[in-house]
């Protein structure tokens, strides 16, 4: 949930709520509708009639929603259906959501109502997927808090829809039934309770129905139900399940809310210091807040893309955009949109974009801040408002660009401290990007966000984006990378940092890099983060030469230089450790062909270094069975030799194989483990001793006499080492 409900934590639920709710809540979003207009920082309106995506909202239903049908008074939001030609349609009514505005994994959902009379009549209370993380309606689910259709009158329905994509979706749920009266009586208190593994209904604080079983084609349970979903509210005029109107059917309905709140438990609820300022899954963008303008001699436009996306979950639509002009640099165009948000505690605005093959220019990304607190940033400047700006560079590869012509898909995060106030077009205002609702004791808050396009070679340019969103970095996270001297895993003396290794932050919900950071001396780094699932990920080709993981955060042993984590909002995770053993010094390249008596293959590994010392590099065979005997053997050139002289494995090394390196032989005694010094200077072969040589590679193996007695040799993998 977005940080500016934040001044709402700490009013706990009504001594009624605490009695019928199963677990303690607390208010972490509401509308009370105290004011005379809609509060455009919580609610959007939904305009048209579905079309072109899904026409008639996908029910065949009969009204065309229009803004102008939902109205706040009296502490009321009333939602009025009329009987009236617009649009193609004859009726009109409203349909109100939080996309992006308030967006929430688990909680309580309540309503106050009263609801409209008459056949034909469909009010609801619901909840779709912000994301659909899990592919199309319903793959990716919707959670019905309150259903009634006008012929029952006493009757509500609580449900969910889940499965695979339409046609493949199914439900289940359940309804309640007044024991006297109807809903359009007076107002009654509808509710549902949504955590990990179960759905609860309420009607007017009672327990009605109970689901906790259900599935999705594009993920495992708990999937979908355990993503962002968002809140709707409508009335819909005929359709599929309540029918068309008819004769006795009383116009103008009136669907009358007098709350809907959001309460999550005390101990999990927790804030999402970040939130989508439009993520583009438009059919057609101008009808949905964006526009568009051209500079003096050029001309462009925008529109839907379904076929070229962003490498994110439960994308289906991205938004392309192509100015061209009359050959010269400068000034084309550009495009935006207008979406009254309270962006007060962002510290990032970022998005997705790929730049088209040629683009070469400025994007500039303006944020109109309102400072006279009239809700709108004026299509001609009067020097009321605010605008802010940054500018990305885009150009070719090798460039030194923000963004690379032709270079696919890229994630750009800007700080908020970054953009400069910009007055060359919009002036005035105070200067200070400082975007309040007027709600909440501030001078306004942001309208538009907008990107102009500058080209440089007087060519067109042309951009893809996606997933505009602003984030609340409020948090952190740190730890180090360091040398572990004793190779197992433990920093218990204060062992050294490994400088200069770069580290990537990556955020898992939109699968993006959003920060990359080098390691200082002593091995630190640290980022600024907000809520979200993190992925830490160490990049292999900035550690030390042949480093071999030894720790990792989460512990996960099949993904070194990695670690998953999650992040409250203004949370710190800070124990992000990750040790390398330098020992090893060699590469190994074959594996034991059979297992021994120890139930594992045997290996190799070479301890040192590279340079040429003598005795600086030693030998270690670990796995092996108790008390064999063996010796190690050596090679300046690599050859595979299977099952030699009839023993369990393959020689890895040869053919000039050296014999008792070192005093190579060995017994393993009970360690399983063999070690010996070798000196570089010398090293035996059949016939006579060879000078090892800067540059060279040399393979070492271990053979060795199984206690099996139905296996009478073995061979280890090998290791091969270059030296200096």
């Amino acid at each position: 949930m977005r940080r500016i409900s934040r001044n709402l934590l700490g009013f706990l639920a009504s001594a009624a709520l605490a009695a019928t709710a199963s677990a303690q809540y607390q208010v972490v979003w509401e509308d009370n509708f105290d004011g005379n207009a809609l509060d455009l920082t919580k609610w959007t309106p939904m305009i048209g009639t579905g079309c072109p995506n899904v026409c008639g909202w996908g029910n065949n239903e009969l009204q065309y929603y229009r803004a102008e049908n939902a109205t706040v008074a009296n502490g009321l939001l009333t939602i009025t259906a009329r009987r009236e030609n617009f649009g193609g349609q004859q009726y009109t009514s409203a349909r109100l959501r939080t996309l992006n505005k308030g967006d929430w994994t688990y909680g309580r959902f309540e309503m106050r109502a009263k609801l409209p009379q008459g056949q034909g009549m469909w009010p609801a209370f619901w909840l779709l997927p912000s994301d659909y993380a899990y592919g199309g309606w319903a793959a990716s689910g919707e959670i019905d808090v309150m259903e009634n259709v006008g012929f029952e009158p006493n009757r509500v329905h609580g449900t969910i829809h889940y499965g695979a994509a339409s046609p493949g979706n199914v439900y289940s749920g359940g309804a309640r039934t007044l024991p006297s009266g109807t809903f359009y009586d007076s107002f009654h208190d509808f509710a549902v309770e949504w955590d990990e593994f179960e759905f609860r209904w309420y009607l007017d604080g009672q327990l009605y129905h109970v689901e906790s079983s259900w599935w999705s084609s594009g993920g495992s349970y708990p999937a979908p139900f355990d993503q962002r979903f968002h809140i709707l509210v409508n009335l819909a005029v005929g359709g599929n399940w309540p029918g068309s109107p008819n004769s006795s059917t009383p116009f103008p309905g009136r669907y009358e809310i007098d709350y809907v709140r959001v309460l999550q438990e005390v101990e999990n609820g927790l804030e999402d210091c970040r939130f989508v300022f439009d993520d583009m899954e438009h059919g057609n963008p101008l009808a949905n807040g964006w526009f568009t303008f051209d500079g003096p001699n050029s001309g462009g436009a925008i529109g839907p893309n379904p076929f070229d996306l962003p490498p994110i979950p439960g994308n289906g639509v991205s938004l392309e955009a192509g100015w061209s002009g009359n050959g010269s640099p400068g000034y084309l165009g550009g495009f935006g949109r207008e979406l009254i948000v309270d962006a007060s505690d962002a510290t990032h605005f970022e998005m997705w974009i790929k730049p088209g093959a040629g683009t070469v220019g400025s994007l500039e990304v303006n944020l109109q801040d309102d400072d006279d607190g009239d809700g709108q940033i004026p299509g001609n400047p009067d020097g009321a408002d605010d605008e802010f700006q940054y500018v990305l560079q885009v150009g070719p590869a090798g460039s030194g660009a923000d963004l690379v012509s032709g270079g696919g898909w890229q994630h750009v995060s800007i700080p908020i401290s970054s953009f400069v106030d910009d007055n060359s077009y919009h002036f005035g205002g105070n200067g200070v990007f400082d975007p309040v609702s007027t709600g909440i004791g501030g001078n306004g808050p942001l309208v538009s966000a907008v990107i102009a396009l500058i080209t440089d070679t007087g060519q067109p340019m042309s951009i893809l984006t996606d997933h505009w969103r602003f984030t609340d970095r409020a948090g952190s996270v740190s730890g180090r990378v360091w040398n572990d001297l004793g190779g197992d895993g433990l920093d218990l003396f204060g062992e050294p940092g490994l400088e200069g290794v770069a580290v990537d932050l990556v955020d898992l919900s939109i699968n993006a890099v959003i920060d990359t950071v080098i390691t200082g001396p002593d091995g630190a780094f640290s980022f600024a983060a907000g809520a979200s699932s993190f992925q830490l990920r160490i990049r292999p080709e900035t550690l030390p030469y042949a480093a071999t993981p030894s720790f990792d955060p989460d512990g996960t042993a099949s993904t070194p230089n990695q670690a998953n984590f999650g992040l409250a909002c203004g949370g710190n995770s800070a124990t992000n450790a990750f040790g390398y053993d330098l020992r090893r010094v060699g590469v190994r390249f074959c594996s034991p062909a059979q297992p021994n008596s120890s139930g594992a293959g045997a290996s190799i590994s070479a301890v040192g270094s590279r340079t040429v010392i003598a005795d600086d590099l030693t030998l270690l065979a670990e796995s092996l069975p108790s008390n064999a005997f063996g010796f190690f053997i050596v090679s300046a050139g690599q050859t595979n030799i299977p099952t030699v002289g009839g023993s369990q494995g393959t020689l890895c090394v040869g053919p000039s194989i050296g014999r008792a390196v070192g005093g190579a032989i060995f017994n393993s005694g009970s360690s399983g483990q063999a070690t010996v010094a070798v000196d570089l200077s010398a090293l035996p072969t059949p016939t006579s001793t060879v000078q090892v040589l800067p540059g060279e590679t040399w393979y070492f193996q271990g053979w060795f006499r199984d206690v099996n007695p139905g296996v009478t040799s073995n061979m280890t993998d090998g290791v091969g080492v270059t030296f200096q």
